[in-house]
């Protein structure tokens, strides 16, 4: 058994918290301790159906809308509150010393942000002083654009199916600074690797400073070949930023592999921790360019550039706790072993999808672009219509991207290979009672779809 299993089922399987829930809070019973079973044994055949137990979604819904916000497992609740009630009810127990660094069991200081740093640098494979925490994915790649030094007529390249928590900052600097923010447009669904390359570097000119893309699309779940991105941008001197909220603990994701500058993620998502966490990673050929942000007492911090861009002033030690057992949580399962489930099951839902004459899907058509996200519609069908015949017949709870372009419908490892049949007899139900085609200009779900 491996040191972080071993360190989980310790963590999952300790005494019982000593905290006077409320009733009123409709969840007490869920969460009044932390005895939750231990992890089930790696060969057993029915592994998936007894992890789901780690959750406290009731067993008579089915989410399947991880790309908004991912289900917490038990233990990260658990631990989240009992912190909470802990720092209320002994706050004057709290001797304030030394600036509050040491009293990370009260306060965020270094610990336990030098803890869960670690543990990230050891997921994405970077130095720990390379990794700062963040609220999310639009912070984090505003401290990035920001701080970044550009001059009037410099180039940002984009494609045209970028969230706006991604676009957002590049666009203050477009009217800020007069950089050009340019997009280009990606075929949706995407045919292969190849095309995106080629469309990418075509649009690279001379005064091309950055180039920022989404590592996982979050209106498709296409995976853009980032790492062919990168290589080509780096022989050019380009400074390259991805947007992963859809990619860690969804899809491999290796900084030093893919060769980008920086990348930024939120936890939220596919790590199943709570919103309002999130991680910035830049380069240690770059970092020290960066300009800080929100600056504290460590805005000039040289020597740990992670750190200086981590402490922003007081922040919720209860959320991060919730996030270094969600880290641990992770690795216990492994890495590996939950982004094969999520492939998996995406795989499955697609190939039945496909086999349905009236269903029309948005995400590549090859699957090695592909992993839990699915995007389709069926013919005649809005989003919204289609999102609600999911719930009504039978609790399952995809999300709507739009009118038109349906729904995106995420795997995860609270999914089961008989949920996602279900969902698909709902859809051949639908589907016999589809109309025409929809007509529309393009095949781009427009980029309001937000996750």
């Amino acid at each position: 058994m491996s040191t972080n299993r071993r360190k989980f089922i310790r963590t999952v399987s300790s005494s019982a918290l000593a905290i006077p829930l409320i009733s009123s809070f409709g969840i007490a019973d869920a969460i009044k301790d932390n005895r939750v079973p231990p992890l089930p044994g790696a060969n057993d055949p029915k592994y998936w159906d007894k992890l789901r137990n780690q959750f406290l979604l009731p067993h008579d819904t089915v989410f399947f809308n991880t790309g908004t916000l991912g289900a917490m497992p038990r233990v990260s609740v658990n631990r989240m509150v009992e912190h909470v009630y802990k720092v209320a009810a002994n706050i004057a127990d709290w001797d304030y010393r030394d600036g509050g660094m040491k009293s990370g069991e009260w306060m965020s200081g270094y610990w336990p942000h030098s803890d869960i740093r670690e543990k990230l640098a050891k997921l994405i494979n970077a130095d720990l002083k390379e990794v700062a925490l963040t609220e999310n994915v639009t912070s984090a790649m505003s401290y990035f654009a920001i701080g970044l030094d550009l001059k009037e007529g410099d180039e940002v390249i984009t494609s045209d199916q970028e969230h706006p928590g991604g676009r957002g900052a590049w666009l203050v600097k477009q009217k800020r600074h007069k950089v050009n923010f340019r997009e280009v447009t990606l075929p949706k669904p995407a045919h292969n690797p190849g095309e995106i390359v080629d469309l990418i570097v075509k649009e690279i000119t001379p005064r091309t400073r950055v180039i920022m893309l989404s590592h996982v699309i979050t209106g498709s779940g296409a995976i853009l070949p980032v790492k062919e991105i990168c290589a080509e941008a780096r022989k050019r001197g380009i400074i390259t930023v991805l947007d992963g909220a859809q990619a860690l603990g969804h899809v491999n994701v290796d900084v030093k592999d893919i060769g980008c500058d920086a990348y930024v993620r939120c936890f939220h998502k596919w790590i199943l921790a709570p919103a309002g966490t999130g991680f910035l990673y830049i380069n240690n050929e770059r970092i020290k360019d960066i300009w800080t942000t929100l600056a504290s007492s460590q805005w000039d911090n040289q020597e740990d550039g992670g750190y200086r861009f981590t402490q922003r002033g007081t922040g919720n030690l209860s959320v991060l706790l919730a996030l270094d057992s969600s880290l641990d949580f992770h690795f216990a399962i492994g890495p590996e072993k939950v982004r094969d489930r999520i492939k998996f099951l995406g795989n499955h839902l697609r190939t039945e999808l496909r086999k349905i004459p009236e269903v029309k899907i948005f995400s590549p058509e090859d699957e090695s672009m592909c992993a839990g996200i699915t995007v389709y519609n069926i013919n005649g069908f809005t989003g919204p219509k289609l999102q609600d015949e999911f719930w009504n017949r039978s609790k399952m709870r995809p999300r709507s991207s739009s009118d038109i372009f349906g729904v995106r419908h995420c795997t995860h490892i609270y999914n089961s290979v008989s949920e996602i049949d279900k969902a698909l007899d709902i859809v051949r139900e639908l589907a016999k009672t589809s109309a025409p085609a929809l007509a529309f200009s393009d095949d781009r779900p427009p980029i309001s779809m937000v996750p």
